[in-house]
């Protein structure tokens, strides 16, 4: 056997509490556990295990058992392909599978049965029998199962195992199902009880009922499911003359101890039934059953995707079917940047100097660095649970943009690297060093594909003797004002290279002679108009075309020559080379 049996848990009846044994099964004792590790079996009685699934955020939580009695095991409400795989692993943790002979299913509802036809395909084949009320029969028939059915209607309600172990079934009609029975163990006075005494659980669920204010779940899962009061008296009745020490219920928690049993039963007495009737709480139902659904579809998301933009598309198209949502905006907070996203941009991060919003029906999430803005229809007002609900999304929002701005910081940070690597720290221009890198390519494709490729070479004139005239702070000035006002010029296409100490090598893709002409007078014109310390300043610039060479290089040659001509025959001026 596994070791996991080292390590088991009990229900004391006489304390209403868990305790996990670290001694062998038949000990009774051990430390309280509050945290039961749900990942594992849990034995609720001797060789009695839940062997569910737990299910986060899911107030429907489903339970099936198991009854570990040797080659006579039994399995209890099996459950549905949600939780199927789990189940497995768990029942495999205590016996083989070939052990079930027995699968007892009190109802037919998918939550319960679903599992049915996996079970044929998994379990290996043996004597093996479905247990269940005629009423459930006519409907579980119609999964095509190959598995005889034993029906408890015609073996007086009873299931005597060759260990000599009884199962007692009662018929509990309507409770929710016409065909519903649930299912007494003697021995270990364990009742099964199907959909009965079940709990919706919104918060903090658990294996064990651990206090009386669970009640309260008891009956907003009873008011909606059952159908009457008288109904469930009748049935109540029955389940009062056994002698009970825990309800397993198929939803909610475990109820362990007399007291607390006795308690639940005169309670369920005295609810409020057949309340789906009612237009209104039907209504509420359906709304939060739906939000909890886009809750946890969208949580799960934010784990799984790792972009804002994926996420933000998925919370916008959930939220809009529940809320007249106009938007969703996300403004963060990067350095001296604003990364904006929104509906009009498909929440692709825009950078922004400034975020303005429009007059609207904003609720508004987060602080300096990070911001969400939920639009709403201008006429629309949110309840409390409105309320309740977009700030539990909001909260997820805000923990996904601090996971999107850890990003983009990093990305900031890795891109002023390179440019401290790459370009010059005085002008902002690439440096020479990665001349190749950024421009070769560039060429190539424009001599394969037949484009236009322009290269200007320019220098400022008399720059050594603003240096030593005016010092190299003025000169630094200078340079610094050249580069910006030649940046200002060129297109964005355009890259401008610092060549040498007063020297820019600029790159025109798909510029031809004639508009690299302009361009060049466009630059040598707007510096001519720069005053610097009182320093007037000119260029001289030299221009060649890929039309003139083949090589790289030699275009660079060329364009050098031509500044060089231009230099010579009065400075401030632009020269094309011819050939």
């Amino acid at each position: 056997m596994s070791s996991f049996f080292q390590v088991q848990y009990r229900v004391d009846i006489s304390k209403n509490t868990v305790f996990l044994l670290e001694s062998p099964l038949e000990s009774y004792q051990g430390k309280l556990v509050k945290n039961l590790d749900l990942t594992k079996p849990v034995e609720i009685a001797e060789n009695v295990f839940w062997v569910g699934s737990y299910i986060k955020d899911d107030i429907f939580q489903c339970h099936p058992y198991l009854i570990r009695e040797g080659t006579e095991s039994v399995l209890i409400d099996p459950g549905s392909l949600i939780t199927f795989e789990e189940t497995l692993r768990k029942i495999k943790y205590l016996t083989d599978l070939e052990n079930i002979k027995y699968i007892i299913c009190h109802h037919q509802d998918p939550d319960l049965a679903a599992s049915l036809p996996e079970i044929e395909k998994v379990f290996p084949e043996r004597e093996r029998y479905i247990v269940t009320h005629w009423r459930t029969y006519f409907l579980l028939k119609h999964y095509n199962l190959l598995t005889p059915f034993y029906l408890v209607d015609q073996h007086e309600f009873r299931l005597e195992l060759e260990s000599g172990r009884k199962l007692q079934f009662l018929f509990t009609p309507y409770m929710h199902y016409p065909g519903n029975i649930v299912t007494y163990d003697p021995e270990t006075k364990v009742l099964f009880s199907s959909d009965i005494f079940g709990g919706w659980v919104e918060k903090d669920w658990s294996l064990f009922a651990e206090k009386e204010e669970y009640i309260e779940s008891i009956r907003a899962f009873h008011e909606i499911y059952m159908p009457c009061r008288e109904v469930v008296i009748y049935s109540i009745e029955k389940l009062k003359k056994l002698d009970i020490e825990i309800i397993a219920p198929q939803h909610g928690s475990v109820i362990a101890g007399k007291d607390f049993v006795k308690k639940v039963m005169s309670a369920v007495e005295d609810f409020e039934y057949g309340k789906m009737v009612e237009a209104k709480n039907i209504e509420i139902f359906k709304i939060r059953e739906q939000r909890r659904h886009i809750f946890s579809l969208i949580e799960d998301v934010a784990i799984k995707k790792l972009f804002m933009s994926e996420i933000l598309r998925v919370v916008e198209k959930q939220l809009s079917s529940v809320l007249p949502i106009r938007d969703i905006i996300v403004m963060l907070k990067v350095g001296n940047h604003l990364y904006v996203y929104s509906k009009e941009s498909g929440y692709i991060p825009r950078k922004l100097d400034e975020l303005k919003l429009h007059q609207g029906n904003f609720f508004i999430y987060g602080n300096g660095y990070i911001k969400i803005f939920v639009e709403l229809e201008n006429s629309f007002s949110l309840s409390s649970e409105d309320r309740e609900f977009l700030d539990s999304i909001a909260s997820l929002l805000i923990y996904v943009a601090k996971r999107e701005k850890w990003f983009l910081s990093i990305q900031e940070r890795r891109e002023l690297l390179k440019d401290r690597a790459y370009k010059d720290i005085l002008t902002g221009f690439y440096r020479r060093e990665i001349l190749n890198d950024l421009i070769e390519k560039e060429f190539y494709r424009s001599k394969r594909y037949g484009y236009h490729f322009s290269i200007l070479m320019i220098d400022i004139d008399n720059f050594k003797k603003v240096n030593d005239t005016y010092g190299h702070l003025v000169g630094d000035k200078v340079l610094k004002k050249v580069a910006e006002t030649t940046k200002k010029t060129i297109r964005k296409s355009d890259v401008a290279i610092r060549y040498g100490g007063e020297e820019f090598l600029i790159i025109l893709p798909h510029t031809d002679l004639e508009a690299a002409k302009i361009a060049a007078e466009r630059i040598r014109k707007n510096i001519e108009k720069l005053d610097v310390d009182g320093v007037k300043v000119t260029v001289s610039v030299g221009i060649a075309d890929n039309s003139l060479s083949p090589k790289l290089e030699d275009l660079i040659r060329k364009a050098d020559q031509a500044l060089y001509i231009a230099k010579r025959t009065g400075k401030n001026k632009v020269v094309a080379a011819t050939s």
